[in-house]
């Protein structure tokens, strides 16, 4: 079994420490988000963001190579209309959306 059928749709872990959340997403090419492991990551920055025990979240791919390739290839080439243009399109949007920020 190749570790692309072990995790077609990544990893999302959070672990909460000292006030700090650390999350860490993998997934087999390059750390790409497809958008199944983006909608999770938006869900995960909104549940943090109501979280008064968590003060700083840290962002971290896993493993020791590139950080994230960015947005899924295999979903980019898979698009053949105007709505799952925008739904592929907006899925970076809604994570930053979702992004919790305090001023002081």
């Amino acid at each position: 079994m190749t570790m692309g059928s072990e995790r077609p749709y990544g990893s999302l872990y959070t672990k909460i420490e000292n006030r700090i959340a650390h999350i860490e997403f993998g997934h087999p090419a390059s750390n790409s988000f497809v958008t199944e492991l983006l909608n999770r990551l938006a869900n995960e920055f909104d549940a943090l963001s109501d979280n008064n025990d968590v003060s700083v979240i840290v962002l971290k791919s896993e493993g020791e190579q590139v950080f994230c390739a960015g947005a899924s290839f295999d979903e980019l080439v898979a698009i053949s209309n105007l709505e799952e243009g925008k739904a592929f399109f907006g899925g970076f949007a809604k994570v930053i959306n979702a992004m919790p920020c305090d001023y002081v």
